[in-house]
């Protein structure tokens, strides 16, 4: 953290600006998964109060960078392989009823939306833009679950999903390629639910989530053995 020297905030919004700072710290490897951010340090590197660098911390927290723990202070989200792989199985579940359920529900302006994030994903890769393609990624995936109908699903879905998808973005943020699938990767979920098929949209959703984490998994393990 103290070699970190980031440059002062000047004006704006003072917490979304903190938020925007440290969230491209962790996105670009200077703060590290698990390690602690701290929040007199961080209110003195960028001359702010530590009210705001709370605030900003909340933000990070809804968005599953960050994880605050009383009497703990503040980390960075951090996974273990078994940690994904139980998250991962029990959102195979959830979302895969959530999608049957929006497929006979989804009303086209919730189309439209969908189309729209795809849209943004795609030119966010164009753009070689990680995070932002990341979060129009989760916006796709949130607009599904609205579109179910079930509120207690959508909350334990969001508090499920947000740290997850957070770690396996923020270590896969220079994957251009990464990217690249990603738009393709939505294109049957689209398909599915438009054609208002719930089986469709089920299994659709199901091979989209287990490729992606497969993928992530196996990369992980590349990567370990080539640092052995």
């Amino acid at each position: 953290m103290a070699d970190l020297r980031l440059e002062p905030i000047q004006s704006g919004s003072r917490g979304t600006l903190v938020s925007d700072v440290v969230r491209e710290a962790i996105y670009s490897g200077r703060f590290q998964p698990g390690e602690a951010i701290r929040e007199m340090q961080l209110a003195r590197e960028l001359r702010v109060s530590q009210t705001t660098v709370r605030e900003a911390l909340l933000q990070l927290e809804h968005a599953g960078l960050v994880v605050r723990e009383a009497n703990h202070g503040t980390r960075v989200t951090s996974l273990s392989e078994e940690e994904i792989r139980d998250r991962v199985a029990i959102r195979l579940m959830l979302e895969t009823s959530a999608a049957a359920d929006a497929a006979r529900r989804i009303t086209p302006a919730q189309l439209a939306e969908l189309e729209s994030h795809m849209n943004q994903i795609a030119a966010a890769v164009r753009r070689n833009e990680y995070y932002e393609a990341a979060q129009a990624d989760l916006a796709f995936h949130r607009t599904i679950w609205g579109a179910c109908g079930n509120q207690m699903l959508v909350r334990m879905l969001d508090q499920l999903t947000a740290p997850l998808f957070a770690f396996v973005s923020m270590r896969q943020s220079t994957d251009v390629a990464d990217l690249r699938r990603r738009v393709r990767s939505h294109e049957p979920i689209f398909a599915a639910l438009r054609s208002g098929r719930a089986a469709a949209a089920r299994k659709a959703l199901r091979e989209h989530l287990t490729s992606s984490y497969e993928q992530f998994l196996r990369g992980t393990h590349e990567r370990n053995s080539s640092s052995d």
